[in-house]
């Protein structure tokens, strides 16, 4: 039985449709596509169903600290996961359970007491993890986790990995990543805030998690506490999406827009698969709304709808069609949803739609918010560099999107810890001196900044509105003025009786 109900829709009406000239070369076109899962009944997933391994990095001037931090998170971890200790500094390898024969530690008091007294004796392996990671880099970690789970898989496998962020690549972080996509989830917390965000961040969105910043032992814990809470809720852990494109058209991308920003990349096609169909799988599904961004080329020249002369022109045609994968509940209404197109040639004395990028409604929000992250995070990495020139053309172009999406929060907090804003409509501002810029409140910024999107949902629209004479009482719809069956004037969302 599932135990969600799923439905796809558009997230703006006005996405469906694209009135796109045949006499343009291509056209670009962005929609936003709203993935709805309902809780539906069904079991629980068990807790040993899940397997969480924690993976620790002991840089030696964080020695205490990362340490309190690794025991109050071991004891945090729920009674009944599956969990298993690796130690991320020199040649990763897993440190508990002990035996070679046991795979997964099961939580409860002893064998969290015992994890914990493992992670106290633990050390830096050599002078090399004080760059992080030891010689192969977060490489290493992923593919110790990915070996290890080999040898017993789990329903639910996630990789948590506690990090002072000084971690680096040493070519092979891009293949560890592909290696373990559809293998496990990953979440990145780092401790401290003198490290770069951005191959942890990297790492976590493209395995379907995050990377987020935690200061000292007890909020370590209430973190960790999060995620495994957030894996044992988990209902359904990956979900097909099915995109359809119409011939002429080519995909750009398909990436998660809200509640998290993250890249996503479509599965390996089988050999002789049909070339206009892709696939990309999400996870980690609990009841919630998530949303996503389809990003294609239609270039009339390869549909044979746009010749000037044929009889399709000025018809609405199918440009896409997205829909959850096989098995999947929803009901019929929401089970796909289809962006359409209709290609027009305009002729002498015509005033033709624009051509070019069509982005509109929340498509065009997210895009902006994107590039704010882009531009605010490639700032605070050349003041890093003591660029000063480029700190402030790209923080002024984060100043000048922000001004247009009109966030004023990201202008007064995020922004103004790194830089002076003196005119956020054109974009100048000056950077500050480094001394006084709070280096972990803006980490925890750029963080927030480059991952997390509200969703802006709208109110749920009503069933229907009732007649408010006694006898009657019918349900008419939401924008009508008076009820159908009597006549009686009806108190309509914003109107007076």
């Amino acid at each position: 039985m599932d135990t969600l109900r799923f439905g796809v829709t558009l997230a703006d009406a006005a996405e469906a449709r694209h009135r796109l000239r045949a006499d343009v070369a291509a056209h670009t076109v962005d929609t936003t596509v709203e993935v709805t899962a309902e809780a539906a009944g069904g079991p629980v997933p068990a807790p040993a169903d899940t397997g969480v391994i924690v993976a620790l990095d002991f840089a030696p001037d964080r020695l205490a600290e990362t340490r309190r931090a690794v025991a109050a998170a071991i004891a945090a971890l729920p009674d009944g996961a599956s969990f298993a200790v690796l130690h991320g500094g020199g040649a990763p390898r897993i440190r508990y359970p002990y035996g070679r024969s046991e795979v997964w530690a099961r939580a409860d008091d002893m064998n969290r007491s015992m994890a914990r007294f493992e992670a106290a004796q633990m050390v830096p392996a050599d002078a090399a993890t004080a760059a992080g990671g030891g010689p192969g880099g977060y490489a290493g970690w992923l593919d110790a986790a990915r070996a290890h789970l080999v040898r017993e898989p789990r329903r639910i496998a996630h990789l948590l990995m506690i990090t002072d962020g000084r971690g680096h690549d040493d070519g092979r972080l891009d293949a560890a990543i592909d290696a373990c996509v559809g293998e496990l989830t990953c979440d990145v917390i780092g401790v401290g805030g003198d490290w770069e965000p951005e191959l942890p961040a990297r790492i976590a969105t493209r395995l379907h998690g995050r990377a987020e910043l935690a200061e000292g032992a007890g909020p370590l814990a209430d973190r960790l506490a999060e995620i495994t809470g957030r894996l044992r809720s988990t209902r359904v852990p990956a979900v097909p999406v099915e995109v359809r494109l119409r011939a002429g058209v080519t995909l750009l991308s398909f990436r998660e827009a809200a509640p998290v920003s993250r890249e996503l990349r479509p599965d390996p096609r089988p050999a002789a698969a049909d070339p206009w169909r892709h696939v990309f799988t999400t996870r980690l599904w609990d009841a919630g709304v998530r949303r996503y961004i389809l990003s294609v080329v239609a270039r009339p020249d390869g549909d044979p709808a746009a010749v000037r002369d044929a009889d399709p022109l000025d018809t609405d045609l199918l440009l896409a069609q997205i829909a959850l994968g096989p098995g999947r509940a929803a009901p019929p209404e929401r089970a796909a949803a289809t962006v359409r197109v209709r290609w027009s040639y305009s002729g002498p004395g015509t005033h033709p739609p624009p051509g070019g990028p069509r982005t509109c409604g929340a498509s065009a929000t997210y895009r902006m918010r994107d590039r704010l992250a882009d531009a605010f995070n490639a700032g605070c990495t050349a003041v890093s560099r003591r660029d000063l020139r480029t700190a402030e053309a790209m923080l002024g172009e984060a100043a000048r999107l922000a001004y247009e999406l009109q966030d004023r929060d990201f202008l007064d907090h995020d922004l103004n810890r790194v830089a002076e804003v003196l005119d956020a409509r054109n974009g100048v501002v000056r950077v500050r001196d480094g001394a006084t810029v709070d280096r972990t409140a803006l980490l925890r910024s750029r963080l927030s900044r480059g991952q997390h999107r509200p969703l802006d949902l709208p109110p749920r629209a009503p069933a229907g509105v009732p007649c408010p004479a006694p006898a009657c009482g019918r349900l008419s719809t939401a924008a009508a003025g008076f009820c159908v069956a009597c006549g009686t004037r009806l108190a309509t969302a914003g109107r007076p009786r």
